[in-house]
């Protein structure tokens, strides 16, 4: 393959990533309204409660798993591209190292944060 048609996998590759993403912020979102529901009423059931924990659980796993993918995509896209000597893999090689990137520690830590708001709004009652 030449480094147009890598490119062009590449970009198709993050197209779909991109779509589930979306699916992921509808998911963290509905989330939020569950956790919101559940501090405003202020008695609701522990089986509310647990059951939203373990939502929230569930998508905090699938939106780490879709930066994972992300970051996995541009590895390997990066290595190809460097196999065959395309000065672009260098290029995508210096974005895919950086902690800031796809699926690394930044991308990590959001993922957690959303979730301990997300557990907090439901375990913390109302003043």
């Amino acid at each position: 393959m030449d480094e147009y048609q890598l490119l062009n996998l590449m970009n198709l590759s993050f197209v779909s990533n991109a779509m589930y993403f979306v699916g992921m912020v509808l998911f963290i979102w509905l989330g939020f309204r569950f956790a919101n529901a559940i501090y405003e009423d202020g008695n609701a059931p522990l089986i509310s409660k647990v059951l939203s924990s373990l939502y929230y659980l569930c998508v905090a796993g699938f939106f780490y798993f879709n930066g994972q993918v992300a970051g996995g995509i541009l590895d390997t896209y990066s290595a190809l591209l460097i196999d065959i000597g395309a000065d672009s893999g260098s290029r995508l090689a210096a974005y895919s190292e950086n902690p800031l990137g796809p699926g690394k520690a930044l991308g990590v830590f959001f993922v957690v944060l959303i979730l301990f708001m997300q557990l907090a709004r439901t375990w913390i009652k109302k003043p």
